[in-house]
């Protein structure tokens, strides 16, 4: 009885086991089949992210340079612009002395002030808020133009218009947060192309209505407001740049591979878009050290801060001057307008030649500042003295068109070198230098409360700026070839006594290949003759093998 008991439990026990077993295999299999089906899902996962990083990146190189090529085409078709002076005057009753001496003087004042906050928060609001202040700067400065009379009021307007030109940094800073280092160059000349067709086409059609007697200067101004309207719904459009994009960016540029980044750099990465401008905001001031810190962008800094200075000066005072020679003549109809529209158009066509044919501008970059400040600073002196309306509009053609070509070539020079993604605000620094050196301008020479020059003698003063442009920049290239040429003497010698170290170790080593070899030869016949003296008696060596021993 019992040994049937026993023999009942073993088989239960064996059951339970196999019953165990077979739920062990069961769950084991529901695993496998649980974690297959994770990987297919991750699989799943990972190719739609790759085709949406595939959509993405097409979109960025087909779709959206195209959008931002109109958009910057639009935005410029400022009808109003090659007749400002004579609308306020004729239209509005405003005096010349009231227009430059109280008026004008407003607008680099509000620019300069408003650059400041510009710079500093462009990077961190990523670039789209900064782009709507622009566009609506440009709507109240050109409804004051069209709903005001008063002097307060075109002083709102000039303000206005000083935001909105410090604002125009954004566009610019927009274009390379969103495209990458690979298109830069490209879309820069392009943009800036675009920029000078769409003043192209307001100049000229400017000049159209008022040949042709079709509208007055006050309708050109009507639709001179309409077009920032129309560009405010095109900005709308635009896709905004994503904080995320920006830190991984910025990320890449420190490693190649974001998983290399240590832990104590994962401590700071940013996981949501407060953290981001803590992120930013701390990392401001090393990140303007970094930028300023390489020479190429130091270079290209100061060029553009000193020749923004003088070109705003420039445009912003040329018309007054047009109209003191166009009232000596008693012109009707003057041609300011063609020659606004000639000025843009060689502009694009040079910007665009210029991409088409690259040069090395870390090699010659230095010697052509020298040549195109030699040659503004000719054009602006002859500008001065001139009495022909028609040697003003050729000089003026010709500076604004050299400006906007170096101006496209300092941008992307710039944007190439940066290490980091602060475009805002190197563009912004560099903008405010020049606002400061236009204000200070402003102050001593345009201004009733400085020396209050006249505009011939305000353009003498800027042509002897740019002599001195070009003179600060010989001296930088002729300390670079001063510099090189010391290098290369200082290498040439540093190679001459390489040279002799290696020749006079490479005789050492032959001599002592030379001693070695005679010491086998001695020892081979040495060897030799102790044989021989083997084989036959000592006494029967011959005098010859001894006196060859001895020599040896």
């Amino acid at each position: 009885m019992n040994n049937s008991e026993s023999t009942c439990n073993l088989e239960n026990a064996e059951n339970n086991e196999d019953a165990h077993q077979n739920l062990s295999n069961s769950q084991s299999t529901q695993r496998l089949s649980i974690s297959t089906l994770s990987i297919n899902i991750s699989q799943s996962a990972s190719t739609r992210l790759k085709q949406i990083n595939k959509n993405t990146k097409n979109w960025r190189i087909t779709m959206l340079p195209a959008l931002l090529c109109f958009y910057s085409l639009v935005k410029e078709i400022k009808v109003g612009e090659p007749y400002l002076f004579k609308y306020q005057t004729e239209y509005l009753n405003l005096t010349a002395d009231q227009i430059t001496g109280v008026i004008y003087p407003y607008t680099p004042y509000a620019y300069m002030t408003a650059l400041v906050p510009i710079f500093l928060f462009t990077d961190l609001f990523l670039y789209k808020p900064t782009m709507f202040v622009e566009i609506i700067g440009q709507i109240v400065f050109r409804s004051t133009l069209v709903f005001g009379g008063s002097v307060i009021s075109q002083i709102i307007g000039q303000i206005s218009y000083g935001i909105a030109s410090a604002s125009e940094i954004a566009f610019f800073s927009y274009i390379y947060a969103r495209l990458e280092k690979e298109q830069f160059r490209s879309l820069t000349s392009w943009t800036r192309a675009g920029t000078m067709a769409g003043r192209t086409t307001g100049y000229l059609f400017a000049q159209f209505l008022v040949l042709s007697h079709l509208r007055d200067l006050r309708t050109l101004n009507i639709i001179a407001l309409i077009m920032p309207c129309f560009v405010l719904i095109i900005c709308f459009i635009l896709p905004r740049v994503h904080w995320k994009v920006m830190v991984t960016r910025m990320l890449e540029a420190k490693s190649n591979k974001i998983h290399n980044i240590n832990s104590s750099e994962k401590k700071y990465i940013p996981l949501n878009y407060r953290q981001y401008l803590h992120f930013r905001t701390r990392r401001l001031h090393s990140e303007f050290i970094k930028i300023y810190s390489v020479g190429h962008i130091r270079k290209w800094s100061v060029w553009w801060a000193m020749t923004t200075c003088m070109s705003l000066q420039v445009a912003l005072f040329s018309q007054t001057l047009w109209g003191e020679v166009q009232k000596g003549e008693n012109g009707q109809n003057p041609f300011n307008g063609f020659a606004e529209a000639t000025y843009t158009a060689t502009a694009t066509l040079a910007i665009l030649a210029l991409n088409a044919f690259p040069l090395d501008w870390d090699k010659w970059g230095e010697i052509a500042l020298v040549l195109i400040s030699s040659i503004d600073a000719l054009m602006l002196i002859i500008y001065a003295n001139t009495e022909s309306i028609w040697i003003m509009y050729l000089c003026y053609i010709g500076y604004r068109s050299l400006y906007q070509v170096m101006i496209t070539i300092a941008q992307w020079n710039i944007a190439k070198k940066m290490l980091c993604e602060s475009y805002g605000l190197v563009f912004g620094v560099n903008s405010f230098i020049a606002l400061c050196l236009q204000s200070l301008l402003t102050l001593v020479v345009t201004d009733e409360r400085g020396f209050g020059l006249n505009v011939r003698q305000q353009y003498l003063i800027y042509g002897f700026m740019h002599f001195v442009i070009a003179l600060i920049f010989l001296l930088s290239v002729i300390f670079t070839v001063v510099g090189y040429c010391y290098r290369k003497c200082i290498s040439k010698r540093t190679s001459k006594i390489s040279s002799s170290n290696i020749s006079n170790t490479f005789g050492n080593q032959q001599l002592s290949t030379a001693d070695l070899t005679s010491k086998e030869d001695l020892e081979n016949d040495y060897h030799e003759s102790t044989d021989s003296s083997a084989s036959t008696p000592s006494n029967t060596i011959t005098t010859n093998s001894c006196e060859h021993i001895r020599q040896r």
